[in-house]
């Protein structure tokens, strides 16, 4: 651009002088119109380069699809230099290479032989990171003169190297046979500045199609990870239905065999010469009696625990569900109730059945920890926003490590039982808005302390 400033400038002062002096247009004179029509050409050649370079790199920024990239590539480079044929060539990470896009002017797309270029040419421009520009490759002293050369009679090449961030990624390589249309050293400078936008394009399709690769690989594994986790949980499901099938057996069989032997031993009796006292038929019914309850709550558990029951919400008095429950649950006489309860607690909004239920698994807990007799201690208090009801006993209590599990469904520590009764008390509470805690020290005894909104909302 500089030196076609100079000529316009030296043109323009040689006609200036013309005018000046009066004469009229002679050899030189024309020389210099000649030259100013080049110079002008030239200009025009260069802004018209400048503006395909700009639609060019505006082409290159919106692609984010490699193989459609590398096809406008190669198509936009061999135009912007009137080549007849073009190639990209790009690098593998082991250092080979291998076409990545090819295109022919008459036709588009390449077939057979058409494909075949100078590989060690192509190699040369990689491996130095040099552009390569002759203008007869087959007298060019510089190539092996290949059969690829020899078959399709190339004249002119031009190729540049393609580099992105300091990295040899590839190479644009093109041909022509026209002896007519050489490639130049305008055509050079062109091609490079073509060429650093597209390695840079090409980097970045790169990178967008690894992202997505692995967006897709990730997306897979999230998929069998999930599946994976839908069958684990399902296996445990079967595994936890075993377990409570095995367990609800063996706790309702034990009731059953109990119930079966006082109505085996009352037929007995009916049925003997001797009809037997009221005291032995109370006793025999008193074990019946216990034992459907037993599986009453059973029963009743599983129901709760399997299904989301409703609440039915109503004026609850606290203190007398308390007692209700006190006198409901059986206890041997060696155990000492000592109930204090706050005669100021109002009653609250909640579902009386379902509170009763936690205070009776509660209640019975602490029954069944007494064994050898103690002390039962029910108390109420009223707080500004909850109603708390702590339930304790002296009996064995609970091991360090098990007492952050008792309200795991199916968990328990006894004998007997399912280990539903903790698990359904905490939802019952919870499904209150409100808390239950427990506290134990071995050898001390156990206190659960629940908690109770004074106006349940929602």
């Amino acid at each position: 651009m500089e030196r076609t400033e100079e000529g316009l400038r030296g043109v323009l002062e040689g006609l200036r002088q013309a005018s000046d002096e009066g004469r009229p247009p002679d050899t030189q004179d024309i020389q210099c119109l000649e030259h100013l029509s080049a110079a002008l050409e030239d200009v025009g050649a260069g802004d018209r380069d400048l503006a395909s370079l700009y639609e060019v790199s505006k082409e290159l920024c919106a692609s984010s699809n490699l193989s459609e990239l590398l096809d406008f590539i190669i198509q936009r480079a061999a135009s912007l230099v009137g080549a007849e044929r073009g190639f990209v060539v790009l690098t593998r990470p082991a250092g080979e290479y291998y076409v990545a896009a090819g295109w022919r002017y008459a036709h588009g797309e390449l077939y057979g032989e058409e494909r075949a270029f100078s590989s060690s040419l192509v190699a040369r421009v990689i491996r130095d990171e040099q552009p390569v520009l002759t203008t007869n490759v087959q007298e060019d002293g510089r190539f092996e003169l290949t059969q690829s050369i020899i078959v399709q009679q190339i004249r002119s090449v031009l190729a540049v190297p393609l580099v992105a961030r300091g990295e040899v990624i590839g190479a644009v390589y093109v041909d022509t046979r026209m002896s007519e249309r050489l490639f130049t050293e305008s055509d050079l400078r062109l091609l490079q500045a073509m060429a650093s936008q597209a390695a840079m394009a090409i980097r970045n399709a790169r990178l967008y199609q690894d992202a997505t690769a692995a967006n897709e690989q990730l997306k897979g594994a999230l998929q069998e990870l999930r599946d994976t986790q839908q069958a684990l949980v399902q296996a445990e499901r079967l595994a936890a239905v075993g377990r409570l099938a095995a367990s609800v057996a063996h706790e309702l069989r034990s009731p059953l065999m109990v119930m079966r032997n006082s109505l085996f031993f009352l037929d007995r009796l009916f049925s003997g010469p001797r009809k037997p006292s009221a005291e032995v038929v109370r006793r025999h019914l008193g074990k019946l009696d216990t034992e459907i309850d037993r599986q009453s709550k059973i029963i009743n558990d599983l129901l709760f625990f399997s299904r989301n029951r409703p609440r039915t919400l109503g004026d609850v008095d606290l203190n007398a569900l308390l007692q209700e429950t006190l006198m409901r649950v059986p206890r041997a006489e060696s155990i000492v109730v000592d109930a204090d309860l706050d005669p100021d607690l109002p009653t609250i909004r909640a579902d009386g059945d379902q509170l009763q239920q936690v205070f009776v698994n509660l209640i019975s807990n602490a029954v069944q920890a007494m064994r050898e007799g103690g002390t039962l201690r029910v108390t109420s208090t009223c707080g500004p926003v909850f109603a708390t009801v702590v339930i304790s006993d002296s009996g064995y209590g609970i091991p360090q490590e098990y007492q952050r599990r008792v309200f795991e469904p199916f968990f328990t520590t006894k004998e007997n039982g399912i280990g539903l009764g903790l698990a359904v008390t905490k939802s019952i509470v919870e499904g209150h808005r409100g808390d239950i805690a427990v506290e134990s020290i071995l050898g001390e005894g156990t206190t659960f302390t629940v908690s109770l909104p004074v106006e349940l909302v929602g």
